[in-house]
């Protein structure tokens, strides 16, 4: 990218605006700002997202049969440049909210790798649970990981407390660097880069399951078809 501005979007998968996990997000987007990109915020807990039916639809054809803001959340996204996606830790795995907005991308996201062009920073806050697996987990769905970072809120001697009061003096910095290193990365897209190993085993998966599944059964993948045929797969 020359002469223009990264388009970032932060996701945020908590319940609440200006949590935890927002403070964290915060101090990652401001590392983006400084480095000259734009921020734009979306709070899932904002828009109307309803459950996966399950009805395979978005293969057949393309778009999603239900009626909510989901085409139009994912559209935000795919729209950006990087993504910084944010949530709290709930029993190993993201918030309910944000678990439902994956189950409505992944099936696009898994056969067509909707997001294979942005990259990515995941963001996990918890009192005490490990926040590693959740922020790697939300960083490769949503593109190529540039960084992960994660924050534990609570200790026994002192409960919960606000992250924005609480927290190692170095957290703020090295969430504005992951920023900048994300800013970076945008601007390095066309260099060529080693594949990650999760990105070579999904290159074999869809050179030798998908692609044949999908051949083989046009009618069933042909949404999924038609942008394979976009991105020159076939």
């Amino acid at each position: 990218m020359e002469n223009q501005a990264a388009q970032i979007v932060a996701l945020n998968g908590s319940p609440h605006r200006n949590g935890n996990t927002v403070t964290l997000m915060h101090w990652v987007a401001e590392g983006c700002q400084e480095s000259g990109a734009s921020i734009a915020w979306i709070h899932v807990v904002d828009h109307d997202i309803r459950y996966c039916e399950g009805c395979f639809t978005c293969l057949r054809t393309g778009a999603c049969p239900i009626q909510d803001d989901v085409p139009r959340v994912r559209e935000r996204l795919m729209a950006a440049d990087g993504l910084i996606v944010g949530s709290p830790v709930y029993e190993d795995q993201p918030t309910a909210q944000l678990k439902t907005l994956l189950d409505r991308l992944t099936l696009l996201n898994l056969y067509t790798r909707t997001f294979e062009r942005q990259r990515s920073i995941g963001v996990a806050t918890s009192g005490v649970a490990p926040t590693g697996g959740v922020a790697k987990e939300l960083a490769d769905f949503f593109g190529r990981r540039s960084g992960i970072i994660g924050a534990k809120t609570a200790s026994v001697s002192s409960g919960y407390q606000p992250l924005a009061e609480v927290h190692h003096p170095r957290l703020p910095e090295r969430a504005r660097a992951l920023g900048r290193g994300l800013v970076k990365d945008i601007e390095q897209a066309d260099r060529p880069r080693l594949p990650s190993p999760m990105h070579l085993w999904i290159g074999v998966l869809r050179r030798l399951v998908i692609r044949p599944l999908m051949t083989g059964h046009p009618d069933q993948f042909a949404g999924a078809l038609a942008v394979w045929q976009e991105k020159g797969w076939l």
